[in-house]
Formats: C-alpha cells, structure tokens, sequence
C-alpha cells in the first residue's frame, strides 16, 4: 500500500498545487491516515492528551449532569458524542452510570473503533433522525481536526491562499494563489475582519455545516462543544495570530511544520466559535455560555464526592482544572433548546 506521503505527492505531481484542507483531509482521514490507524496515540504515553480521556472524572461530571437533566425532561436523558476517538469518555461515563443505565449512549465517528455495550456506535449523524435526542450531544475537540485552509492577507485587503506543492526533491512545500474558492474569503465574516500582507487565517467551511446537524438531531437538552479555539475577533487578531493557528503533535511535542511527518503526526487549528454560536442560533438553539473547560467542569459538579477522592485522582482534578493549561485553554460553548439551563447547571461559574 502507498504511503500517505505517495499518494499526495502523487496527487500533486498529476493536478498541481492542492489545498492544505485536501491535504490535511489525506493526512489524517485517509487510508493510513492519522487517525484511520489502529491505535489512537491518545494519552500520556500518546502523542497528545484531551481532558475528556484523560481522567474518569470527566465522565463522571458528564453523569452527574445527566442525572439532573433526568429531573427535568422526566425520562432518562440521551447521550451522543460526535467524535469519540478512542471512547475513552463515553466508556467513563457508562461505568459512572451503571449496569441499571436505561439511557441511549450513542458515539459517532467517521472512523468507528468498538465500543461496549451499552453504548451504539455510529457512522454518520444521519443514522439519528431531525429533533430525535433529548438530553446532551457532546464533543471534545473535534472541530479542530477538520481540514482548514489558509487563507493569506495580501496588499489592498485582498486575500489569497497557501497551497502545497512540490519541491524537484519530492518534499512538499507551500505555494501562494488565489482563492481556490471564492466563498472562502466569507469565512472572515462580515464584522470588518480582514488580514494584513502576509497574515495568515486557517479556517475550515466544514465548521458551520457539521454542527448544524449536530443541532439539528437535538429536540430539548444541551449541545455541548468544548474545543481550542476563540471568538472570530480574537482568532483573526493580527497582533497575536499574524502565522494562523495551525499546529503538529507529536510524542508531547508541538511543532508548527504540517508538511513533514505525513499521517505521522496530529494536525490541529483553532475554531472560530463566533461561527458555532451564529449557526447554532440559526437552528433555534439559544446560547447559554461559552466558558473555560474549569468552569464547565465545576458547573457540572466535579467537585462532589473529590473530597473522599485518592491522591491520584486529586492530581487529575488539578490538571483538568488547570488555569495554566487545559482548564483554562479549551473553551465550552453551551447552548441549548427548550429547558432552562439553570435547573441543571450552576450557572454562576458559567459567566
């Protein structure tokens, strides 16, 4: 089988110069991909660690919150979580909840890996039917790994786009030209937003279109996103941002060189939330907070039962808390639909 790297230089060398999105799309979702490999290099021991596989404590915030929402909707509350990874959440949460759960867990991923019952597993969102759930749909970085394209501030506020293509080597490099789309320039919004020469804005049209149907198959409850990322002013902020967000993990390691280490190497760019919330309000949904991941947490109630915790889980506490890492970081945008928000979480930590 040709290797990742083959087949794009492949690719290249037959249509030219192609979108970073094209190939980031081949470096982690195709054959061989990233994350198409059998084992995720999630965890300590991994490439990089997300807060929700981290500790089992994150799953049991999550039941604590499906607990209060069984008050209010008077059934047991549904679960979907799109973009599972290795499961790791959803498995905390089952065994938070118990062999009774009556409750639908549901994962849904583009690479499905197995997951125990009770949980369902997933390919496409489109197995759950318009306005079905109530209760929660969930995700923990997942808008940051779809495909982005880079778009380039030029003179006289035009803008351009960076493509890869080849060195007479084989190496892949970047290459500028104009927009590959025209509509991409409409990523930007319309709040006056616009790049200087030479500044870079890594923005993916896949954001908006996925988490409609996400809110879309939500009839009452919560759809929680937590996920790097920043308002669109702040993300196009030419003072702190002028090279884009793209980032390469690799063995605890972050690096900024996508065009190396192809399908070896986790590709990652922060999310215009401004663009989640303004979708999600065009589904009905109305915005009840975008947080930091701490607030979240305490919001849901992590801090019940830490007391008769063990060291080792105080520790994990401490790093999901963390206002010098993931607990200040990772962002959590709530919004919800037909409930009151308020019934459910402590929403003075939300602010």
């Amino acid at each position: 089988m040709p290797s990742v790297s083959d087949r794009l230089r492949v690719l290249i060398e037959e249509q030219g110069a192609i979108t970073f999105a094209r190939f980031m799309e081949e470096a982690l979702y195709g054959e061989g991909g990233y994350y198409c490999r059998e084992e995720l290099a999630i965890g300590v021991e991994g490439d990089f660690i997300t807060g929700s596989s981290y500790s089992s404590l994150f799953g049991r915030a999550t039941a604590r919150l499906l607990s209060r929402l069984d008050g209010v909707l008077g059934r047991p509350a549904d679960f979907l979580e799109v973009g599972y990874g290795d499961g790791s959440h959803l498995r905390g949460l089952a065994a938070a909840l118990g062999p009774a759960n009556e409750r639908r867990l549901l994962g849904c991923d583009r690479v499905q890996r197995p997951l125990p019952p009770p949980i369902e597993t997933l390919s496409s969102l489109e197995e759950v039917e318009v306005g079905q759930l109530e209760g929660v749909v969930f995700s923990y970085e997942l808008f940051d790994a779809l495909p982005i394209h880079r778009l380039i501030g030029r003179q006289g506020e035009a803008v351009g786009e960076l493509l890869v293509g080849l060195e007479p080597d084989g190496s892949f490099r970047w290459s500028e030209a104009e927009l590959s789309d025209p509509d991409l320039a409409d990523l930007m919004g319309d709040a006056g937003e616009s790049l200087e020469p030479g500044q870079i804005a890594d923005l993916s049209p896949r954001w908006r279109p996925l988490y409609a149907q996400m809110a879309q198959r939500l009839g009452r409850g919560l759809l929680v996103t937590c996920d790097y990322g920043f308002r669109r002013r702040q993300l196009l902020d030419r003072r702190v941002r002028s090279h884009g967000t793209l980032a390469c993990y690799r063995q605890q390691q972050v690096h900024r060189n996508p065009l190396v280490d192809v399908g070896e190497q986790d590709l990652t760019a922060h999310v215009d939330f401004t663009a989640l919330m303004e979708e999600g309000e065009k589904q009905g949904l109305e915005t009840v907070a975008l947080s930091r991941q701490a607030a979240w947490l305490t919001s849901c109630g992590i801090f019940e039962g830490l007391a008769e915790a063990d060291q080792a889980e105080r520790l994990e506490a401490m790093t999901l808390l963390d206002p010098g890492g993931m607990g200040e970081e990772i962002l959590v945008l709530v919004q919800a639909r037909g409930l009151d928000v308020a019934e459910i979480l402590d929403t003075r930590y939300l602010l």
